[in-house]
């Protein structure tokens, strides 16, 4: 049960900085820096340093740290492609190293440690 928590807190970390992520995209998109959209960046960007540290003080800042970048990383990637459209943007290798970090995570999260 401690797992599937640790994961919810991760799962809304990511989902809370993804959603900045494309709040902020979209802001900078804009001819109108002066829009609802900077309201948007300037509320949501505190819950990101927020829920990053309930991750962290879970399972510490090495792991929590690893795993919620590399989602982070991929899911922005995602939402380019699917929100943005920039699938001419992303190259094979670019691909190749999103597969990489999804075997990192893999790594990270379900091998455990094992003391000497």
């Amino acid at each position: 049960m401690e797992r599937f928590e640790t994961w919810i807190y991760i799962l809304i970390a990511v989902g809370v900085a993804l959603f900045a992520n494309y709040i902020a995209a979209s802001w900078g998109a804009r001819e109108d820096k002066m829009s609802l959209l900077l309201l948007g960046i300037i509320l949501v960007s505190p819950l990101v340093f927020i829920t990053f540290g309930l991750a962290t003080a879970r399972i510490g800042v090495a792991i929590a740290s690893g795993t919620i970048d590399a989602l982070l990383t991929v899911s922005t990637v995602v939402l380019g492609l699917l929100v943005f459209g920039e699938w001419s943007k992303i190259s094979y290798y670019q691909y190749a190293g999103l597969l990489l970090v999804f075997m990192g995570i893999v790594l990270m999260q379900f091998t455990t440690h094992t003391e000497t």
